[in-house]
């Protein structure tokens, strides 16, 4: 992954053509018990950094996907799966210049939501989230080295990676860590009329007891749920 933020519209894009996909053939199912019983969501958007890691880095995109049981009218249990990107700030270019970083974190929760569905018996609702579990930071420091010009060019640099000019990036340090973590939060959703599918914006705060510095975030997500 590039050390630049990956497009949140990109990813809001890809989220929701891969949700309109979905949505066709469930609609045209007949709804049973079982069905009605689960929940799934998917969405994307981008993730801002909070204190402590504030200071060290900077806007970035996120992508979750989740599943799980509607237990009640207005209570549902879910499992989710996160990746977020974190993008250095100017801390490494201080230190030497070509050094750049990528931050990702991964994380498997397990949630609560209690939702209204429908507000006043309108399309739109609003629910509270919270939950924990498992997070994975992973953390790579690479330089850019400069190819000279007029290098004479060998089949064998292409097999390595890189051309006869421009520049080659290497991985110089790599470092992952596992910690638990907690998050919570609140979403708004309109519901796509005749349909068990609501559209949805959320906002949650993460926090991670990582090694020396915990990672702590928002993340800002759209996209579709069903249930």
């Amino acid at each position: 992954m590039s050390q630049h933020m990956k497009s949140p519209i990109s990813i809001l894009i890809a989220t929701s053509f891969l949700s309109i996909t979905l949505l066709i053939p469930l609609k045209a199912q007949v709804d049973t018990e079982e069905l009605e019983r689960l929940n799934f969501k998917l969405g994307g958007g981008f993730s801002v950094p909070t204190n402590p890691i504030a200071k060290y880095f900077s806007l970035n995109g996120n992508f979750i996907v989740g599943a799980g049981a509607k237990l009640s009218k207005h209570n549902s249990v879910e499992g989710e799966f996160m990746w977020s990107g974190l993008t250095p700030g100017s801390a490494l270019t201080h230190l030497n210049n070509g050094l750049t970083g990528n931050v990702n974190v991964y994380s498997l929760v397990g949630n609560y939501r209690f939702h209204i569905d429908s507000i006043a018996d309108s399309p739109f609702g609003f629910y509270v989230i919270g939950g924990g579990g498992w997070y994975y930071r992973d953390i790579s420091i690479e330089k850019n080295y400069s190819v000279p010009a007029f290098t004479p060019c060998q089949p064998i640099y292409t097999w390595w990676g890189f051309g006869c000019d421009g520049y080659v990036s290497s991985t110089i340090a790599s470092h992952g860590s596992n910690a638990g973590g907690i998050n919570g939060g609140v979403g708004f959703t309109i519901r796509v009329e005749d349909t068990a599918w609501k559209f949805f914006v959320e906002t949650r705060y993460h926090y991670v007891w990582s090694n020396s510095i915990p990672t702590s975030f928002v993340p800002l997500t759209i996209g579709f749920q069903y249930n």
